[in-house]
């Protein structure tokens, strides 16, 4: 286990978007997925979508904004010593409306699109799990049964994406979001999700919960271990809470079936206006 993008799990818990200022502001994001966050119960079931690291960074200018995402995900299998390291490097790109002056209740559109290269097979997942558990010792490292078969060489494949997100309120929103996205070559990620959730924030707090309809699908098998990415429909629901200060966001996000692996994950992130 170790801590540290949409996008589809761009994912899940995206990145806050403060509302259109006059100068463009850069926003810098980075989450820490990890099952840990979780359930800590000693000894930690190390296995399936064992870790992710994401990073963004977008310029908003008004209603626009543009940018790119890093997501580095460690998938281990639950029977075996198998292990694939997915990585997702994409463009996006985003146009919020916001409501008319004349409407009494606050709503929005937002409308996010991504594409970019998905890749698979060892970029250092392995070694990184590794030198963490060694200096951890809060689990196995590869003298004690981490982990550590990749098979096949690298993949490489192609994956473009949207999302459209409605939300009503603003104290107390309701909202509501599609997303999908396909993926193309030797490995990569297609999905669709349909999401309705809910919203309360007061002074620089707040709270989320959501339940999503979900699909994926994968043509490589090395994404879909035991444990990893589940073929068919699935039922997800997510339990989140923040705080907001001024520049700065952190956020931590309880995720159900993530992936439709059957099990959770957690989700701690941080981001900031620059």
């Amino acid at each position: 286990m170790v801590v540290l993008v949409a996008c589809m799990r761009v994912a899940h818990a995206e990145p806050f978007t403060p509302p259109p200022e006059q100068q463009p502001t850069y926003l810098a994001y980075l989450a820490l997925r990890n099952d840990a966050f979780s359930d800590a119960t000693v000894p930690l079931d190390d296995t399936g979508f064992t870790h992710d690291n994401v990073i963004s960074l977008r310029r908003q200018d008004g209603v626009y904004a543009v940018g790119g995402i890093v997501i580095d995900r460690w998938i281990t299998s639950k029977v075996d010593r198998r292990r694939w390291d997915e990585l997702d490097l994409f463009g996006t790109g985003e146009r919020l409306w916001l409501q008319p002056l004349a409407l009494a209740v606050p709503h929005q559109l937002l409308v996010t699109v991504r594409a970019g290269p998905s890749l698979g097979g060892n970029f250092g997942g392995r070694w990184m799990q590794n030198g963490w558990h060694t200096l951890c010792g809060c689990g196995n490292t590869l003298d004690q049964g981490l982990q550590n078969q990749y098979d096949g060489g690298q993949r490489i494949g192609f994956v473009v994406g949207a999302r459209a997100r409605a939300a009503v309120g603003e104290a107390l929103q309701a909202y509501t979001y599609l997303d999908g996205q396909v993926a193309i070559g030797d490995t990569g990620v297609t999905s669709m999700q349909a999401v309705i959730g809910g919203s309360a924030n007061a002074w620089h707090v707040g709270v989320h919960v959501e339940l999503a309809a979900t699909r994926y699908h994968v043509g490589d098998p090395n994404l879909a271990l035991p444990g990893g990415y589940r073929a068919g429909w699935q039922l997800e629901w997510r339990l989140g809470l923040h705080a907001r200060w001024s520049r700065y966001f952190i956020g931590y996000e309880f995720r159900a079936n993530e992936g439709g692996s059957g099990e959770p994950i957690g989700v701690v992130e941080f981001q900031v206006s620059l």
